[in-house]
């Protein structure tokens, strides 16, 4: 039966205009009022309603669904996902179509290079399966195999009734010797405009396949869209043609993770049971050629599994001599922007480093963080740089290079932290859409990052890895201890915290010298300090004084002496100022008070007051201090809040000569603060750090970067100078909130004040 004549049996009762239609294929009459209506002019309603249901659906697949009454063997087969097999002679598909209780089919066949139609002399057919999709509508999955390399191939997709698609080529390559594109986080909708990033996106990748047009696949870093239940934003991603000729393995990112991210996508070798969070689907694996590619959902929140994968697959697979292995996963743990100190990336790294380090990963491919990231080698959460070297390219390197990929569509950027990280050998913040060509030989590997408003190389990183090539890297010349800081406490305390030691090798040409921890013993020269994996601990009974401390490392049969630090060990104690959940006076009805209302002398009578936490909404909430406690007001218009709310509070000191020269603050606060003692500034936050900011002044109106977290609980130490300020007798503090536009949905200040004693 032709797609044609099938459309007009697809709804046998159909509501419309608040009449329901019974079609039976010759007269059909309404069911309220009696009229008669001719099948004709039924089937035409039935259609145009049809047609602007999907059309103002939220769940519309996309408008190449609507092409159903073009032609009569048209199968409407959309949001065409096209992925890598099992291995290099597989290929994966899923698609959309119609809600139906029967599979579609593959079909494939191979053609001459440059051939347009499709031609079913030889294809081969394959019946796929049905699964879980969005309602009105069924997915299908199947795969084709025995493909052969260096191959011209086209596919169609159909009903199993003899309607098809449009054919689609594609190629398969040498996996010997191999290119594939990454890209990370196109985000589809995140800057609110979905269209904008459709056409965003197909740029890059229309770039991308121009520049490298024989790459095997695509990969993807994850968040392909925005909102993870919005097919329309799935429509845009699966827009762009490529996606429909380069198979591309998808990850799935946090703004991915639902089951309708599992609807869209045909993995090979998924474990359900590792790594699957909120029923999106679980890590797996693929090769191609003597590469060994794993995948992590990296949203769930149980590092073992991910771990037990990765060990599993490695032993698995241990028949086979891989040259190389890449891992990928989504949530960045060595990135430099937004989300690069978050707790859960943070502890990511902690769980999976020694297992990527056990394994040998050569490459790990990572995105969300909207900025680029290339590492040094890293290993044992340590950055390596001690390799020999052909000309800029390091031969046989050990450790891993971490990826950090930019958004391919330009949806969303974050701004970078001002301080390079020690892991970073290249950080940026291009503002523009980027893509990296990646090229795997027998001997090495190639990686090339292109931005695409002037498609200029931005970087390019190389590894040769050759077995026949001896390695000599440069000797060791010198051994250096370098201390977090000079100061150990008897007990433990807020402000001198625990002294970690670090070893620094340098070689006989002036750079980095890598030293394993194992090599490394640590001495001291007092029996009441101890020194276990460079921390150094003082025992509950050790005197004040110093004690000296140096490292012995082992290099081959040579033994090397660092230098001696001195480090003073102290006694210690310290007093609460002001406590979290101390009351606050506040006002919140956006006057300007100037000044004068951050002195000792201004009479506060008259605000309101109210125990901290202060802000609204009332479940507004943030680790240590918790849930809201007072409400405080944002002006009338929800769409207009007050850029400025203003707090005082008041603490008693006995004896001011007895407060020390160390001291800090912590606190939550959303979105920004100046805080004042005695009428003098001690510390701001997420505000410039110099200049005169009012009741008007929004932080983002002032300040090109946001560095809040709203996980967190922010803490700033204060020097002998800002303590100085610490009186006899009634000391008060003064904090302007600013939120950060007008629009903002939350309004959060709670602290404590904490200092030494002489």
């Amino acid at each position: 039966m032709a797609w044609g004549t099938l459309a007009k049996c697809f709804f046998i009762v159909m509501i419309v205009g608040g009449m329901t239609f019974l079609a039976d294929g010759g007269q059909a009459k309404a069911a309220q009022g009696g009229i008669d209506i001719t099948a004709s002019s039924l089937m035409e309603g039935q259609r145009q309603a049809y047609q602007s249901h999907l059309t103002n659906s939220l769940l519309f697949m996309d408008r190449e669904f609507l092409k159903f009454g073009e032609q009569d063997d048209f199968y409407p087969a959309s949001h065409i996902a096209f992925a890598p097999g099992s291995d290099e002679s597989q290929m994966n598909f899923s698609w959309y179509a119609p809600s139906t209780s029967r599979p579609g089919q593959v079909q494939v066949t191979k053609v001459s290079s440059g051939t347009e139609k499709f031609l079913e002399t030889g294809a081969v057919t394959v019946d796929a399966k049905l699964k879980n999709a969005t309602y009105g509508y069924s997915a299908h999955e199947a795969t084709i195999t025995q493909l052969e390399n260096e191959s011209d191939y086209m596919y169609r997709l159909g009903d199993g009734r003899g309607n098809w698609t449009d054919g689609f080529h594609f190629q398969t390559q040498n996996p010997e010797s191999y290119e594939f594109l990454m890209i990370a986080d196109p985000q589809i909708g995140a800057s609110g405009d979905i269209e904008e990033d459709q056409r965003g996106w197909g740029k890059t990748l229309r770039q991308a396949v121009s520049r490298t047009p024989n790459s095997s696949f695509i990969l993807s870093a994850g968040d392909q869209v925005d909102a993870r239940y919005s097919e329309n934003e799935y429509a845009a991603y699966f827009a762009p043609e490529p996606l429909r000729n380069y198979p591309t393995a998808t990850t799935i990112g946090n703004h991915d993770n639902t089951h309708h991210y599992s609807y869209h996508f045909n993995v090979p070798n998924e474990n359900w049971e590792l790594g699957n969070y909120d029923n999106s689907g679980g890590n797996y694996y693929f090769s191609y050629g003597d590469t060994l590619f794993m995948n992590l959902n990296s949203n769930s929140m149980k590092p073992e599994e991910h771990i037990q994968f990765m060990e599993e697959t490695a032993e698995a697979t241990a028949d086979r001599e891989w040259k190389w292995k890449i891992l990928v996963f989504h949530h960045s743990i060595y990135s430099a922007a937004a989300h690069s100190q978050s707790q859960f990336v943070l502890e990511l790294r902690e769980h999976l480093v020694p297992t990527i380090d056990a394994i040998g990963f050569d490459a790990v491919l990572m995105g969300h963080d909207h900025s680029y990231v290339r590492t040094y080698q890293m290993r044992n959460f340590q950055a390596l740089k001690n390799h020999m070297m052909q000309g800029d390219t390091p031969v046989n390197p050990e450790g891993t290079l971490y990826i950090t990929g930019s958004t391919a569509s330009g949806s969303k950027f974050y701004g970078m932290h001002t301080e390079r990280e020690p892991y970073s050998a290249v950080r940026a913040q291009w503002g523009v859409p980027t893509y990296m060509s990646i090229s795997v030989e027998p001997e090495r590997l190639s990686l090339e990052t292109y931005r695409t408003d002037t498609e200029e190389l931005v970087d390019e990183y190389e590894i040769i890895k050759d077995p026949s090539i001896e390695t000599i890297v440069p000797a060791l010349e010198e051994v250096e201890l370098i201390t977090s800081n000079t100061v150990l406490a008897t007990e433990e305390n807020s402000f001198y915290p625990e002294v970690e030691l670090k070893v620094k090798g340098q070689n006989v040409e002036g750079g980095q010298y890598d030293i394993s921890p194992e090599s490394i013993t640590f001495r001291t020269s007092r029996d009441d300090v101890q020194i276990k994996d460079g921390s150094v601990q003082a025992a509950k009974d050790a005197q004040i004084g110093i004690v000296e401390v140096y490292a012995e490392v082992a290099d081959g049969e040579e033994i090397w002496d660092s230098n001696v630090i001195e480090l003073e060990l102290v006694k210690h104690d310290e007093v609460s100022l002001l406590e979290g959940g101390s009351e606050w006076r506040y006002l919140d009805d956006g006057s300007d008070q100037k000044t004068e209302w951050r002195s000792t002398e201004f009479d506060a009578g008259d605000w309101e007051q109210g125990a901290g936490p202060l802000g609204f909404p009332e479940d507004e909430e943030r680790p240590e201090f918790g849930a809201i406690e007072t409400l405080v007001g944002y002006g009338s218009d929800e769409t207009d809040k007050i850029a400025l709310t203003y707090f005082r509070t008041e603490f008693d000191v006995e004896d001011a000569k007895e407060i020390g020269d160390l001291g800090y603050v912590e606190f939550g606060v959303d979105d920004a603060v100046i805080l004042y003692l005695n009428g003098e500034e001690i510390m701001r936050f997420n505000m410039p750090e110099t200049g005169e900011f009012g009741f008007g002044d929004y932080q983002r109106a002032v300040m090109e970067e946001y560095y809040g977290d709203e996980s967190r609980i922010e803490r700033i130490y204060l020097d002998e100078t800002a303590l100085s300020h610490v009186q006899d007798g009634r000391n008060v503090l003064a904090a302007q909130v600013h939120q950060d536009d007008r629009f903002s949905s939350d309004l959060y200040w709670d602290m404590e004040f904490v200092a030494n004693t002489k």
